[in-house]
């Protein structure tokens, strides 16, 4: 990644308005995933990066209580940008979920198999 981009309005990237109820909202989300997977047409260099946004805002939008969070979060921050002058980074994190108990590693075997999935996912083993 050549650098870290700027957070996108999740309403703008799937094209809705705010009022848009949850269907308009995975329409939206359905028709531009067809239109920006690798496998639909020639390769746009921006589209990954495009249908990663279009992922973390249908992913922020279709669940009711991360979507009221979101929309306080970014009125918050319109209010300090209007008080200061700049602009407000806005953040919305999951939410807290129940915790499971530790994982124990005592089988070999188990560790095995994770240790191979993460350096599956980490490619540094690909030089």
């Amino acid at each position: 990644m050549p650098g870290k981009r700027q957070p996108r309005d999740h309403y703008a990237v799937l094209g809705v308005p705010r009022s848009a109820s949850t269907r308009e909202i995975t329409s939206a989300y359905r028709r531009l995933v067809r239109a920006l997977h690798p496998d639909a047409g020639p390769r746009d260099p921006t589209a990954p990066d495009d249908l990663a946004d279009v992922f973390a805002a249908y992913d922020t939008l279709r669940d009711p209580g991360r979507r009221a969070a979101y929309d306080a979060a970014r009125n918050a921050a319109a209010s300090r940008r209007a008080a200061t002058g700049r602009p407000a980074p806005v953040r919305v994190g999951r939410a807290p979920t129940e915790r499971s108990a530790p994982l124990v590693l005592d089988d070999p075997d188990l560790l095995w198999r994770l240790m191979l999935r993460l350096l599956r996912r980490a490619d540094w083993w690909r030089v």
